[in-house]
């Protein structure tokens, strides 16, 4: 799929044979779908639900072109996938990690076509406001997992102006969010979370799971419950007719 500025965007997608609503999952920093945590996570999504499943590589990542912009030009890349997939799906989720979960919301929040159900794990309510406590022993081992094969950036300008969150989750009326956060989060406070459950409308549901870690850790520590939530929620809110 092409960016609307001429990003190559790279999607895996897990099908399970004729289905009417599709899950895309959006990876954080650092991320991409080639990480065996993702691939673990995106065929256990698509055989344990009835939902095909596409695993993007945001720009800068993994087989897609680009440099990263942390979340300031990545909408484009998201909205390259819905396009595609809102050609062939009647329904449509998402499943968004830290940054990937903020890209989500900024973007469905101007685009909610098709979009009924969206879970941000680890979402920043603003890119300046993300602690990141590098120093501390869970940001180290949490660093130190990461670095598996897949993983990744090419990173581009820092400094570009960025969409909030914090501003935009409220104009997804239509759409059924779930915000799962970890209360030992070093890289982005729970209190994020808390902040966008609360200027989200309804229907919306915060789930803070007691010792959890960042994003993705989160189903790398207990992948069996993380996908019972995660697939439990969708069978509420992606439902199919």
């Amino acid at each position: 799929m092409t960016a609307a500025d001429g990003v190559p965007i790279a999607v895996d997608c897990y099908s399970r044979g004729e289905r009417r609503s599709a899950l895309v999952v959006c990876p954080g920093f650092f991320k991409s779908k080639q990480t065996a945590t993702f691939q673990r996570l995106s065929r256990a999504l698509a055989d344990g639900g009835v939902h095909d499943v596409l695993c993007m590589d945001f720009r800068g990542h993994g087989r897609s072109g680009g440099r990263y912009t942390f979340s300031a030009k990545e909408g484009a890349d998201l909205e390259a996938v819905l396009a595609w997939a809102r050609a062939r799906y009647a329904h449509l989720g998402l499943l968004g990690f830290s940054l990937g979960a903020a890209i989500a919301i900024n973007t469905v929040s101007r685009h909610p076509e098709g979009v009924r159900s969206l879970v941000a794990v680890s979402a920043p309510c603003a890119f300046e406001a993300i602690e990141c406590k590098w120093w501390m022993p869970e940001a180290i081992r949490r660093a130190i997992q990461g670095l598996r094969p897949g993983a990744g950036c090419r990173p581009g300008n820092p400094f570009l102006a960025k969409e909030r969150p914090l501003e935009r989750v409220g104009r997804m009326a239509s759409v059924a969010v779930l915000f799962i956060h970890g209360t030992r989060d070093v890289i982005v406070d729970a209190r994020h979370s808390r902040r966008l459950y609360a200027a989200a409308a309804e229907p919306k549901r915060l789930l803070l799971i007691e010792g959890g870690s960042h994003a993705e850790a989160l189903f790398r520590d207990e992948p069996q419950r993380f996908v019972e939530l995660v697939s439990g929620w969708l069978a509420q809110t992606l439902k199919t007719d």
